[in-house]
Parts: C-alpha cells; sequence; structure tokens
C-alpha cells in the first residue's frame, strides 16, 4: 500500500492509506443470499471500522483508498469464485450529482482497478435512470428508487461491484438490467453489505 498524506483513514496512524491492524479488524461477513441475486459477497460489515472506510471512500477524498480496496476486494473474490475467462467488472454507477460533488465515482474507480487486477475488463454497462440518491431512504424508498438501463451486452461473463449493500434493491434492479439485456452477473461484491 502506498503511503499517502495524512495515514490510516481508519486510525490516523502515519503510513498507509488503510493500516493492516486496522484492516484486519473488518472480518467478511459470510456471503449472503438475497432475494433474486444469489450470494452477495461483502469484503466487511457496514459498522464500526467498516463503515469508517466507506464514509472516506466516499466522502473524504477517497481515492487513496482504492487501490489497498481493490486488492481486498480481488482476494475476495478469489476466495469464492473460480476463474472466468472473459469476465466483465461493471459496477452500480453513482447518480450524477455525487458524482460531480465527489468529482469521481467510487464504485467506477474500484470496478476498474479490480478489472486489472484479475486480468478482467471494465465495462461501463449500466446507465442510472434519474431519480433520487438512496442515501436515507428506507427499504420501500429503495425499492422505488432503484432503476438502471443496460448500456450494452457483454457476451461473456460479468461480475456486478457495488459499495455497500442495505437492502439488496440497487443490486436486484441492476442486475435485473443487465439480465434483461442478455448479461446476467455470475456474482455480486460489496465493499460492505449492512448487518
Amino acid at each position: 500500500m502506498e503511503l499517502l498524506r495524512g495515514g490510516c483513514v481508519v486510525c490516523r496512524s502515519r503510513g498507509p492509506a488503510l493500516c493492516a491492524p486496522c484492516l484486519r479488524r473488518t472480518e467478511p461477513p459470510p456471503s449472503t443470499r438475497m432475494r433474486d441475486l444469489g450470494r452477495v459477497h461483502a469484503l466487511f460489515a457496514y459498522e464500526g471500522h467498516g463503515a469508517r472506510i466507506v464514509q472516506a471512500l466516499k466522502y473524504r477524498d477517497g481515492r487513496r483508498l482504492v487501490a489497498p480496496l481493490a486488492d481486498e476486494l480481488a482476494r475476495r473474490w478469489a476466495e469464492v469464485a473460480p476463474a472466468a475467462p472473459g469476465l466483465a467488472v461493471t459496477w452500480v454507477p453513482t447518480s450524477g450529482g455525487r458524482r460531480r460533488d465527489r468529482g469521481f465515482d467510487q464504485s467506477e474507480l474500484l470496478a476498474r482497478a479490480l478489472a486489472r487486477r484479475l486480468g478482467a475488463s471494465a465495462r461501463p454497462l449500466l446507465r442510472r435512470r434519474p431519480g433520487p440518491a438512496q442515501t436515507g431512504l428506507d427499504r420501500a424508498g429503495r425499492e422505488a428508487a432503484a432503476g438502471y438501463l443496460a448500456t450494452a451486452r457483454t457476451g461473456g461473463p460479468v461480475l456486478l461491484l457495488d459499495d455497500v449493500c442495505t437492502t439488496g434493491a440497487t443490486l436486484r434492479a441492476a442486475s435485473a438490467a443487465l439480465a434483461g439485456a442478455g448479461s446476467p452477473p455470475i456474482g455480486h461484491l460489496v465493499l460492505a453489505r449492512t448487518p
């Protein structure tokens, strides 16, 4: 991991953007079977250190976390899935407003970095339908707000990546759009899942 200004985003120790002790405190939760999705694999639970890492990624210029998190995502995917020749990694796009505010889409950056580590391609296969951001919405609100359109078909296996899985509504909507275009995901990988 590279040394960056500010040190660890969790404990503020000098050194890498995410120190080894803090990363060790984010044990992966068991893969979860979710309605209409199959298994969802998470790097860590969205609580404690895990929540602080995601918040730093999204709200505190988290681009410096992309490389170490992509390394961990690649390790997690290798633990739960066999190699898939021709794999394309795609992501659930953030809203246009969030992208403008942050200057980046954290899921896109993670997906591109993950694809490099897996020897896969990174493909923007989804476009978000207009609607409100899902932050702070309850389950019904998330289900109603989640809407995506597939922009292309891969002809091969697809891994769908998102930053956080709360109710599964976003992953379900994105997966349905991909499946409708003939590219159903072979797996779902997220940084964090709510307990």
